[in-house]
């Protein structure tokens, strides 16, 4: 048996990256229950964007018994993911397509193509003034200009992806199972590559599952107009840039999922990994205000700054329990850093299960309705700053910083954020499934402590507010 790997590391739980997360992965997969038993899920394999670590490797799921050879047979998913920010931020839409193959000796290849669009505005790291700001676009070819008062967001903001992921799984005798995986993405600024592998063993006649993943991935960042050199002034002739930037992530994960019962299924596993290289964002800036004013002084902005090694622990709970009819899927999952980072997440789904409705015996054996609830909560990087100080964290007439390292980055600051939502599926012909999930999301940051001056008076925590609309369909043949 097999449950999901967990949520990806919290940098990456932007409202965005979750959606698109949960667009390539568990909301493509079946939703069959099994009579008086809960089965396995898909685990979920978020791609991570340019300035984040990827989720650890996934167990494969439990291998099953051998049988006597079968014709191959086919399950192919789609899924469009629709999602939009409040005050004009950013907008997305993913296709995504996949399809796997199962031969006669237990031996599956799949194939999964991701394609997304992106527009919109991004923050871009600098904090509000109570007069309009003027900013150069990273290309350094166009200008865009921020109202008084408001968050600077870049409306230069767009990119486009393809993602193409293979994978084999194999049984291995009758307790082992390995899976295999190959995964290439190009965006405009961004490449990369991943491998991975797992292995999976059954014991106390087939209750319990070990399972043991490793994940390795090469990424190189290619920021438009050049790599800025981090805690130098953003713009002018004292800005400084580098050539294309790498970055190598290794991750291990170790599950153990466990049949307490013909309706309690339950997994824990621990996540361990380490990304050494570059870790900034490269469009991302920092304010330099005067200590008593508030308002921007000296060298303005400062490009911001990461450390070059990043390691991440994680564990996650999840058990999934079948009742008379419905199912309930809790899981929470605790991830710590060496950035500070110290996040807690909670996820709640209830699967009402309503029969038959629509006919057929398709993948979903019958309509149901699955409303969802997840909270989340995280602490602020030890790096992480609203803005620089003129004289102390920051030196216009040296132009160079105090500290090693400093980004304004709300992905790094504490924060809380909710999500509800609601899915719904059901049965199309006598193999086909239909899914619809709506989500709305809220992000919460905490206000900075200590503004000086004007910047008491400004919104410098903004909550942002998301909708993500998913529609599904998967047939097997």
């Amino acid at each position: 048996m097999q449950l999901s790997a967990g949520p990806a590391a919290p940098q990456a739980a932007s409202p965005l990256r979750a959606a698109l997360g949960a667009a390539t992965s568990t909301l493509l997969a079946t939703a069959a229950l099994a009579q008086g038993t809960v089965p396995a899920t898909a685990a979920p394999s978020p791609s991570p964007p340019a300035a984040s670590s990827p989720s650890p490797p996934s167990p494969p799921s439990a291998p099953s018994s051998p049988s006597s050879p079968s014709p191959a047979e086919w399950k192919v998913d789609s899924a469009i993911l629709f999602y939009s920010e409040s005050g004009g931020r950013v907008r997305a839409i993913e296709p995504v397509v996949s399809a796997r193959r199962t031969d006669g000796n237990e031996t599956t290849l799949g194939l999964k193509l991701t394609l997304d669009s992106l527009t919109g505005a991004s923050p871009n790291g600098a904090v509000p003034q109570p007069a309009p700001q003027t900013f150069t676009s990273p290309s350094g070819e166009s200008h865009y200009t921020v109202a008084a008062g408001a968050p600077p967001l870049d409306t230069s903001f767009h990119d486009r992806r393809a993602a193409l992921a293979a994978t084999m799984e194999r049984t291995l005798g009758a307790a082992h199972k390995l899976s295999l995986a190959a995964n290439v993405s190009a965006e405009y600024d961004f490449r990369s590559i991943g491998l991975s592998a797992a292995l999976a063993r059954d014991f106390n006649d087939r209750n319990t599952t070990l399972s043991v993943g490793l994940a390795l991935e090469g990424d190189r960042i290619k920021p438009v107009g050049g790599t800025p050199v981090g805690l130098r002034p953003a713009f002018g002739a004292l800005a400084a840039r580098q050539s294309d930037r790498t970055r190598n992530v290794l991750d291990v994960l170790v599950g153990v999922t466990r049949v307490v019962d013909r309706q309690w299924l339950m997994q824990f596993n621990l996540g361990l990994g380490r990304g050494s290289g570059y870790h900034t964002d490269p469009y991302k800036m920092l304010s330099v205000v005067d200590g008593a004013t508030g308002l921007v002084a000296g060298d303005r902005y400062v490009a911001e700054q990461r450390p070059d090694a990043r390691t991440r622990t994680s564990l996650y709970w999840q058990n999934k329990v079948h009742l008379a009819r419905d199912v309930v899927d809790v899981s929470y999952r605790y991830y710590r850093d060496n950035w500070g980072v110290r996040a807690h997440t909670l996820d709640a789904r209830y699967r009402f299960e309503l029969g038959a409705l629509g006919g057929g015996d398709g993948v979903g054996g019958g309509v149901y309705i699955e409303p969802r609830w997840r909270t989340y909560r995280q602490s602020a990087a030890d790096f992480w700053r609203g803005w620089l100080v003129e004289g102390g964290e920051w030196s216009s007439a040296t132009h160079s910083a105090a500290l090693a390292a400093a980004s304004a980055d709300p992905r790094l600051a504490a924060l809380k954020a909710d999500t509800l939502g609601v899915k719904a599926g059901g049965p199309v012909g006598r193999a086909g499934e239909w899914s619809v999930r709506i989500e709305s999301y809220r992000q919460r940051p905490d206000r900075p402590a200590d503004a000086p001056g004007a910047l008491q008076s400004l919104d410098l925590a903004p909550t942002v507010k998301a909708t993500a609309v998913l529609l599904g369909y998967s047939v097997a043949f």
